[in-house]
This record gives C-alpha cells, structure tokens and sequence, in this order.
C-alpha cells in the first residue's frame, strides 16, 4: 500500500510496478483544489481526479496513446486551457456511471492498470494549517504557493475542514498490506493530508505491514522550510506514532 498523491507517489509506483510479484495499491488524498481540480470540485461537483490519473498512469500496463492522452495537458482554448485530457475524461465517466468510485474502477480497468487506486475519503473536504504566529491558511492550493507571511513559518496544527473518515476499502488495504509506502511528497499537502483523515492513523498503527516513510531530501517554503531530518521526523509523530516506523 503507497499512501500519498502527487508526483512523489506516481514515481515510487513506477518504481514497484517492475516487481510482478507485488499486489500494489495506491491511496491518494483527495484534498487537491487548485488549477483543474478547482475547476473539478467547484464546477462539476467532484472529488479532485489529478492524484487519482497519476497513479493510473503510473500503474498503467497500456503504453500506447491511451496512456499518453491521460497526461495530455490542454495548453490553448477559453476555459479548457490547464485541463488535462485524463481529468476531463473522469469527470464524464463519473456522469456516465452515476459514481465517482464506480468511474475510478471503470477508468482504471481501461488503462488496464496493475493494481487498485483507492481516495482515501469520498468525502468533499479543505485542508487547514494553523502556523506558529496563529496565522490559519485553508485550502491544498494555498498552503502549497506558501504566501510571505507563512513560508518561513513551521505549520503547528492541521486538520480537514470538515472532518472526514478513512474510506472502507482504504481501511481493508491497511489491514490486508504486508509493506505500507508512506511518501515521498510534500508533507503535510500530500503525506499528513492523509493521515487526519480520521481512522488513518489508527488503521496504519493496527496493521501488522512493515512501515516505510520515504522522507523527502528537499525541503520546501510554507510545509518544510530549512528542515532537517529529525523535523520532518517531529511533525511526522504529531500525526502518527513514530515507534510504528520500520524504516526512513
């Protein structure tokens, strides 16, 4: 089980797609809210699908033009401009389908990928950071862009907006894993996103699976500004028992 989203889980699935002994399973955050997924949530009503087509590409046994087109980013046209082709297409398989989860398992069998890609929630939620001076951000997009006030700043508290709860078929993956990824990605937009997810952590700390943190070797303004290792490690313990981690 690889639980994360963004670019960081789509390179770790790449790499353990080569392993054809592995039953792999991606959980993705589902918190996303700026550029198309905005557009996804606000306009169409949907969960953000970027983290989800990542991962199908990533696990995609199709490596033809079907797979390429779900990377497909439109760069010309009102309103359409910054959309990726994969986005768009899940958002008419979900209106086809009547599901969001139900388009998700769809898309997945026609991009024949190897594995399954489970949100962590199906709930529509924000993410909110508290920083040291009490300053409060709200929203994925806006914690990532990191504005002046907060980028040198460590973030204090974070939690969803409204709370949400681990999805079942989330929860069975924990408790079925033999080996749990958590990250490489941006920590607390992509990594700790996941884990105030209520039931996450508990999940994770139950399972009898090794425990892997792929700890990031950059840092970054507004979530890791100047941070060591053992920082990411601190705020990493905030959200989930440190003496549940097999290795970093």
């Amino acid at each position: 089980v690889v639980i994360g989203g963004g670019t960081g889980t789509f390179t770790v699935l790449m790499g353990l797609k080569k392993y054809s002994d592995l039953q792999i399973s991606a959980v993705v955050t589902m918190a996303d809210d700026g550029g198309s997924n905005k557009v996804l949530r606000d306009e169409f009503g949907l969960l953000p699908t970027s983290g989800i087509r990542q991962c199908m590409v990533a696990l995609s046994e199709n490596e033809g033009l079907l797979r390429q087109l779900f990377s497909y980013r439109y760069y010309q046209g009102v309103g359409i401009s910054g959309m990726t082709f994969g986005n768009l297409f899940m958002a008419a398989v979900s209106d086809i389908v009547g599901s969001q989860r139900e388009a998700i398992k769809k898309t997945a069998e026609l991009l024949d990928v190897r594995g399954e890609i489970l949100p962590v929630s199906y709930d529509t939620v924000s993410l909110l950071a508290t920083y040291e001076d009490g300053a409060e951000v709200l929203g994925e997009h806006l914690i990532d862009i990191a504005g002046e006030r907060t980028g040198r700043q460590r973030i204090k508290s974070f939690r969803t907006i409204p709370a949400t709860m681990i999805d079942p078929e989330v929860e069975r993956a924990i408790a079925e894993a033999d080996l749990i990824v958590l990250g490489p990605g941006d920590l607390y937009t992509n990594t700790v996103a996941n884990l105030v997810v209520n039931g996450m952590a508990a999940a994770i700390e139950k399972s009898y699976a090794k425990l892997a943190f792929v700890m990031n070797v950059m840092t970054k303004k507004g979530e890791s500004y100047n941070y060591k290792a053992s920082d990411f490690l601190e705020d990493l313990g905030k959200y989930l028992a440190l003496s549940r981690l097999n290795y970093v």
